[in-house]
């Protein structure tokens, strides 16, 4: 039990045809964000990541902003969208879905608005997941973007470090393999 008072699905939680307000979707979200946090604090990244994808259930509710609502709401939402995408590609990344944390974090690169610093969070979870997909070449490209937004961040060095090690490895390995595959003494 999470304590969770929200349906899995939007749909269900609005009665009728009633239509969403922007403030509602925002409170809603921010809840279910907040509740896939304590999941993650409490090691539990299955239930953060259920969390995750349900509190971006809400805000893909309200895809543009009205003219009736505050400047500010439509850039808080987005700013929520990018925090949650970005949570949810960090626990995707270290429950092994590579595939669905590569997709999360390009969403979040693909939101308006997105800050450099989160662009460099995000380009570094796509990096590792594509790591994590064996593809090591397109993952220290994206390690490379990540440095670009935050220089000399020790994370990305040391995930940069360790890739460009691996590669190393690989083609040593393959040049040994091929320079024997010819030798027919």
């Amino acid at each position: 039990m999470t304590g969770d008072p929200f349906e899995d699905f939007p749909e269900d939680q609005k009665p009728g045809d009633e239509e969403w307000k922007g403030e509602e979707i925002l409170r809603i979200a921010t809840e279910l964000k907040d509740m896939g946090n304590a999941a993650f604090k409490k090691q539990d990244l299955n239930l953060g990541i259920k969390k995750y994808q349900k509190s971006l259930r809400y805000l893909h509710e309200y895809p543009a902003p009205l003219e009736t609502d505050p400047a500010d709401l439509f850039p808080k939402l987005n700013a929520l969208k990018i925090s949650v995408y970005l949570n949810c590609a960090l626990l995707q990344n270290k429950t092994n879905q590579f595939a669905d944390a590569l997709e999360s974090s390009t969403k979040a690169l693909e939101i308006n608005g997105i800050s450099d610093k989160d662009k460099a969070k995000a380009y570094f979870r796509r990096g590792q997941a594509k790591l994590g997909r064996k593809n090591e070449d397109d993952g220290i490209k994206d390690l490379y973007e990540a440095i670009k937004f935050a220089p000399g961040d020790a994370a990305i060095v040391k995930e940069l470090d360790a890739a460009k090690k691996k590669v190393a490895a690989r083609k040593e390995k393959e040049k040994k393999v091929y320079k024997n595959a010819f030798n027919f003494d």
